[in-house]
């Protein structure tokens, strides 16, 4: 039996059955349906917000991932980068130092990898400053460790050439010791006795009588022998090859030519006063790539018996 709802009709005095539009049910049952509705989001999203869904779950746990693998690698690079800078001051100061070659400047060992625009198609990309960091650090590494790489291929080559190496180095004095007067000059700033002024004197000098008979002091090729207009007079210049040179100036002979081959304690010239000298003198220079150094820290600490015999042992080859 059908349910109706009725009102009281005061004019009628009779109930009246209450007939609701059709529309009004219908917007009815979807305000019953919103809010249903509403309740059901509301519910799930209150759901979404404290619970995750199998899907997130899995979404989190793989970030989770990357981001533990991020850090490792961070770390990684960190311990290699620190590993390999502790390499760099080894070659620098001990392996590239014992063969007395030029240390490699931190401009070279960092200055070769990335560029201005390398990363620009990375940074519209999600996490981009992140990967850029990343693979910068990387191109970093590889450079340097390729740097060092080429600088143990020298150091490796110098070795192999050391024995060599240990006959080019000028390791004695030019003058016997025997002939030796005395040391007139070393090597440092000095007022110049021609003038009075405070030079810098690049050798030492070795005083002694003209004709004194002056040596080479390691093995070398002669490339220069004659004058020299610039104050040295007669003077001979050796390269000795790996980075090595040894100028004899003021010479009263020159004994050798441009372009020969000569040995360690081989006789070369004799102490003279050419050029620009206020007595009979050697000056004596040693310059490694290209610059003066202190020759007295290439003497050998050798004693006099020890230098005779040497140069006994060097006129010998030439008797037998």
């Amino acid at each position: 039996m059908a349910k109706f709802k009725y009102q009281f009709n005061p004019h009628t005095l009779k109930f009246d059955i209450i007939r609701i539009p059709l529309y009004k049910r219908f917007a009815k049952i979807l305000i019953h349906l919103g809010f249903y509705a509403g309740v059901f989001l509301g519910l799930g999203y209150a759901f979404s917000v404290i619970y995750d869904t199998p899907v997130e779950q899995s979404l989190k746990r793989a970030n989770a991932e990357y981001v533990l693998k991020y850090e490792l690698a961070q770390k990684q690079i960190y311990e290699l980068s620190n590993a390999l800078a502790a390499l760099e001051v080894k070659d620098n100061n001990i392996y590239r130092a014992i063969f007395e070659a030029d240390p490699i400047p931190e401009s070279v060992r960092r200055g070769g990898y990335g560029g201005t625009d390398k990363y620009s198609n990375l940074r519209s990309a999600a996490n981009s400053l992140t990967l850029i960091k990343t693979l910068r650090s990387l191109d970093e590494l590889t450079w340097r460790a390729y740097i060092q790489s080429r600088s143990f291929d020298d150091v490796a080559d110098m070795a192999k050439n050391k024995e060599k190496m240990i006959l080019c180095v000028p390791a004695i004095q030019p003058i016997n010791t025997r002939d030796l007067v005395r040391i007139s000059s070393f090597y440092g700033v000095r007022r110049d006795p021609m003038n009075g002024s405070l030079t810098m004197h690049t050798g030492i000098d070795f005083a002694g009588p003209v004709g004194t008979p002056v040596y080479s002091t390691g093995e070398g090729i002669v490339v220069e022998a004659g004058y020299s207009f610039n104050g040295y007079g007669n003077e001979i210049i050796i390269d000795h090859g790996f980075g090595y040179r040894t100028r004899y100036a003021h010479l009263h002979k020159v004994n050798v030519k441009v372009g020969q081959r000569v040995k360690r304690t081989e006789k070369i010239g004799t102490l003279g006063s050419s050029g620009k000298s206020t007595g009979p003198h050697l000056h004596y220079e040693v310059i490694v790539r290209g610059k003066p150094v202190n020759p007295i820290n290439y003497f050998n600490d050798m004693t006099e018996d020890d230098y005779q015999n040497m140069l006994k042992n060097y006129s010998s080859q030439f008797l037998d």
